[in-house]
């Protein structure tokens, strides 16, 4: 299997875990990882990375985040979420749709402290938040600071109390602390009861297929995946040198990352701008060539 990214439409109810642990079966895929976890309530874009397209996990973990939001109002959860425990609730009344609007409007490219739901993963002293919470264990939680680039109301329904949103955001926004933070402005409670990722970096949820409709053809190169989320890409004629980590020098290039590709669009290598027009090697990302590693333990013995 080659090595490469899937762009997959995560049905709700399964975790991120159990979904790339179906297509690792389905594709038989010897190395399987993803560049941003959804939760179990939550659909939509799940990117997928398989094989030698894991060690570029974090350059596209970076990316920003679409979603396409539902928020219940005058209900509290203990996980942000509907699938999780009501610890309050509010009688229901009719918000001001002016109101509405300008909340949303003062949170359109806002930049902000935020701070994480108690049940997420992000790690306290070397164990994660939701362990504390189920352990009904107090820690401290630090707000992280996030941006909402982008925010739009779509629809209020008075009578069912629930308020349509999509949204652009920074990586490590939680869109259950959004709806949290949404909610106190309105002088009220929410929690999330929809949730669908749309974007990922420049990945869409409209080139995204199912996972009973998977195949091998919807593998996208790591060279495409790069491309179209941007990346600085550079065809380096000296391959040994590449596979042999040596620093190389590249005029003209300021990128504090680039990606070294061969004449066959293949990635090689990660490299990072040092000084000076030296560019060092970060980590190699290509399938060593079985036959040379035969070849060289046979030319050692």
């Amino acid at each position: 299997m080659k090595d490469g990214v899937i762009l997959i439409d995560k049905p709700e109810g399964k975790t991120s875990h159990q979904v790339i642990q179906e297509i690792k079966q389905k594709l038989d895929v010897r190395k399987i990882g993803h560049a941003g976890t959804l939760d179990p309530l939550a659909t939509g874009l799940l990117v997928v990375l398989i094989n030698n397209a894991t060690k570029i996990s974090e350059y596209l973990l970076s990316a920003n985040k679409g979603y396409d939001v539902e928020m219940k109002l005058f209900q509290e959860t203990d996980s942000g979420d509907i699938t999780g425990k009501t610890i309050k609730e509010e009688p229901p009344r009719k918000l001001k749709k002016k109101e509405i609007k300008k909340v949303f409007a003062a949170f359109n490219g806002f930049i902000y402290e935020q701070y994480p739901p108690k049940y997420s993963a992000i790690k306290v002293n070397g164990k994660k938040l939701y362990e504390y919470a189920r352990q009904n264990q107090d820690v401290e939680i630090k707000p992280r600071t996030v941006t909402i680039h982008e925010i739009k109301l779509k629809e209020y329904n008075s009578h069912q109390h629930i308020i349509k949103f999509s949204v652009i955001c920074s990586k490590g926004t939680y869109i259950r602390s959004l709806v949290n933070d949404l909610a106190a402005k309105l002088g009220t409670i929410a929690t999330v009861s929809k949730l669908t990722r749309t974007l990922s970096g420049n990945f869409t949820l409209a080139r995204a297929v199912k996972i009973e409709n998977l195949e091998p053809k919807h593998i996208i190169s790591m060279y495409d995946a790069l491309f179209i989320n941007k990346q600085p890409l550079l065809l380096y004629h000296y391959e040994e040198e590449i596979k042999h980590g040596k620093p190389i020098v590249i005029i003209n290039h300021t990128d504090p990352i680039i990606f070294i590709i061969n004449k066959q669009k293949e990635v090689l290598a990660v490299y990072k701008h040092i000084g000076r027009h030296v560019f060092a090697s970060q980590r190699g990302i290509w399938t060593p060539d079985p036959n040379v590693k035969k070849l060289e333990s046979e030319r050692e013995n």
